[in-house]
């Protein structure tokens, strides 16, 4: 179980393919998925620029039918001065052969993805990164069968992990946010606002001193790094690294704030209910 917790996003623009004046490419950072980047015609590639210090990136609530990711990362150089204020571009090593620092530009990397799209609007990327200190740019060419296409919301940043929740805490209840009602004149009215899951889990965190023995992020790292710094903020989601990810990374908000209970000398027992954001 997986949270994107920091934004290492530097920029996004427009690549290929015009976009809806009101409804620019910058939206896919917004973190609302009903105000989406809206490309005029039936595909365009986004480019995002990334800091190299990010664990995954995560892309939800497109319409997209197909999406082709390339990247390529940074190994610029930058020269330093002796204290002449000279420039110093090159050496000698202790063979005494010369070494000169040069600038390669951005070379080709293989990234590693899925995309899976179950309904219209619910295409979703969750592509695991690994840091480099260099920024990475990543192109999303992306494309839809008809129509225009839509993009929702874009995040790439370090990782909290977790152990798999308890399998018997998790359940999901959809919630129908829809109106239903009769007006004056006894005809029927019915609004459609959407549905979203909500999803209670409990999951043991480390409590004692220290980090966890088993790498994964302890209870005090979650309250203070993440619950306390962001609240109800939405973030994305990997709700388990063992199922589908077409349906268990999700955007998502934590709804109730987590309570604890002592499980042994170093563990709690956490639980809260994520609250689906569509």
């Amino acid at each position: 179980m997986k949270v994107i917790y920091t934004d290492a996003i530097l920029s996004v623009s427009l690549q290929a393919g015009p976009e809806n004046g009101q409804y620019p490419v910058s939206n896919v950072k917004n973190q609302y998925p009903k105000k989406p980047f809206k490309a005029v015609g039936s595909s365009a590639t986004i480019r995002v620029a990334e800091s190299g210090n990010s664990d995954a990136l995560a892309l939800f609530a497109t319409n997209a039918d197909s999406i082709t990711v390339t990247a390529a990362v940074g190994t610029s150089v930058v020269l330093g001065r002796d204290e002449s204020g000279e420039l110093i571009e090159a050496g000698t090593d202790e063979a005494g052969n010369t070494i000169m620092l040069s600038d390669r530009g951005e070379q080709p990397v293989e990234v590693l993805y899925e995309y899976v799209k179950q309904n219209q609007n619910n295409g979703v990327i969750w592509m695991e990164l690994e840091r480099s200190g260099f920024q990475r740019t990543l192109d999303f060419a992306c494309s839809v069968n008809s129509g225009n296409l839509e993009v929702g919301v874009l995040v790439a940043g370090q990782v909290m992990r977790f152990r798999e929740m308890e399998r018997q805490s998790y359940h999901e209840a959809p919630v129908d946010y829809s109106m239903d009602m009769e007006l004056q004149s006894g005809n029927p009215y019915y609004v459609d606002l959407g549905r979203a899951r909500m999803i209670p889990f409990q999951v043991y965190m480390w409590a004692a001193d220290g980090v966890d023995p088993a790498g994964y992020t302890s209870w005090r790292d979650f309250y203070y790094g993440f619950v306390y710094a962001f609240g109800r903020e939405p973030k994305a989601w990997l709700l388990s690294e063992l199922l589908d990810v077409s349906h268990y990374a999700i955007w998502a908000r934590i709804e109730t704030m987590p309570k604890t209970i002592m499980a042994g000398n170093n563990h709690v027992l956490a639980s809260t209910t994520l609250r689906e954001i569509n």
